[in-house]
């Protein structure tokens, strides 16, 4: 284990703080959760929704039965290290990119043809059956198990080359993918034309099946008022777990000696509200910042100067937005669970130093590695769950030396 971190148990479980910010943590008295992987398990939830998607658009297309296991949790794992993929639909549009532009040149000729004729451009479900219908009529899918066979070790390795830029540095890796022949730039435009990403429900394919598998069709309905038509089976939302216990926040309330709670998430509101239910109300509501908030905020700037912005993770935007309601505080220590939670604290504390982060592992498939990797970023404290957090902090306080 590093030398510059305290090693450290609580209930059995391993705990890692950094030497050098004993004294600022010791001054915290504002705490601010990321949702996904801290307050709420979505490893049976998100982390399937996205193989299911990628599946389904590939299978639907192509006729081909593509496996979903293909998007494997280590495949995730390496695109999200990056720090640019909390959003999972980056994600399942990152990985549709590379696999649809690495399909066989045949598939590509009839897909680009079909594509290109704007059919129902203003209906995403009739434009993905005419789609669909004409390359199951024209296209034969032999030898796509071959290819398929290959993908795993070259999605891992395109991965690699990704940055915290997220779907900026995808562009960037297809070129070193892709020969730079005619075809394949017209084909790719097609692509990216058929999945229309990023966009909202209405407007990309990817968003819409997304959210469909996610919420199932009667959450589905009741958040987006709109007729599920791709998907019908139970929403993978319905195996989320609560992580964070009532016991927690009450204990943290009491040691931070005010209700300086918040959430600075790039979840919706209401499909967090659906999960964690009565929880919310042991948070600050002011400070509650969800994708509903950065969604709102990118479309003022816009409005304001003509030019889109992604306000998203790692940007801090959701952290400033949730801090200025605990507004005054010493420090506040960010909770998250990825590379981009971290990398997002960074960059907050260019502009406002009083900002700490805390790691969370255990509900990562590659605990290892997510450790190791917040180690290598110095995290200020890293957890098993946020459920240890109190007793890290009341013993912090409670030291006289560090």
């Amino acid at each position: 284990m590093n030398k510059g971190y305290l090693e450290t148990e609580v209930d059995g479980k391993k705990a890692y703080i950094l030497r050098d910010s004993f004294d600022r943590l010791r001054r915290i008295d504002t705490v601010i959760f990321d949702c996904d992987g801290v307050l709420i398990d979505v490893r049976e939830s998100y982390m399937k929704t996205i193989p299911e998607t990628v599946a389904y658009i590939i299978r639907e297309i192509t006729g081909f039965p593509f496996p979903k296991k293909l998007v494997s949790k280590t495949i995730i794992h390496s695109f999200k290290k990056c720090g640019g993929f909390n959003n999972d639909w980056d994600l399942a549009y990152a990985i549709l990119m590379f696999i649809l532009c690495n399909l066989t040149e045949s598939f590509q000729e009839v897909f680009r043809k079909y594509v290109s004729s704007n059919r129902y451009r203003n209906n995403l479900f009739r434009r993905f059956r005419y789609v669909k219908e004409g390359i199951r009529n024209e296209y034969t899918p032999h030898g796509l198990d071959t290819v398929v066979f290959k993908l795993e070790g070259k999605l891992k390795e395109f991965a690699e080359k990704l940055d915290a830029s997220g779907i900026a540095s995808i562009e960037k890796g297809l070129v070193n993918h892709e020969n730079n022949s005619l075809i394949c730039s017209e084909y790719h435009a097609s692509v990216k034309d058929f999945l229309s990403y990023p966009g909202d429900v209405g407007e990309s394919i990817i968003t819409r099946i997304f959210e469909e598998i996610f919420c199932g069709p009667q959450l589905f309905q009741e958040v987006y008022r709109l007729v599920p038509r791709f998907y019908q089976g139970r929403g993978f939302i319905e195996n989320e777990q609560v992580i964070v216990l009532p016991q927690t926040l009450n204990q943290l309330v009491s040691i931070l000696s005010k209700p300086n709670l918040g959430i600075s998430s790039g979840r919706s509101f209401k499909l967090a509200k659906y999960t964690l239910k009565g929880l919310l109300e042991k948070f600050s509501s002011k400070a509650l910042i969800f994708l509903d908030d950065i969604e709102a905020a990118e479309r003022e700037k816009i409005g304001e100067k003509g030019l889109s912005i992604n306000l998203g993770k790692p940007h801090p935007f959701s952290l400033f937005a949730s801090s200025k309601e605990l507004e005054p505080f010493n420090f506040a220590l960010y909770v998250g669970d990825s590379m981009e939670d971290a990398i997002m604290v960074k960059e907050a504390n260019k502009l406002d130093s009083r900002f700490l982060y805390a790691g969370v592992y255990s509900c990562s498939d590659c605990k290892e590695e997510v450790l190791h990797n917040f180690l290598r970023a110095e995290s200020n404290i890293l957890l098993p769950s946020v459920n240890e957090l109190p007793v890290i902090l009341k013993t912090l306080k409670g030291k006289k030396k560090a």
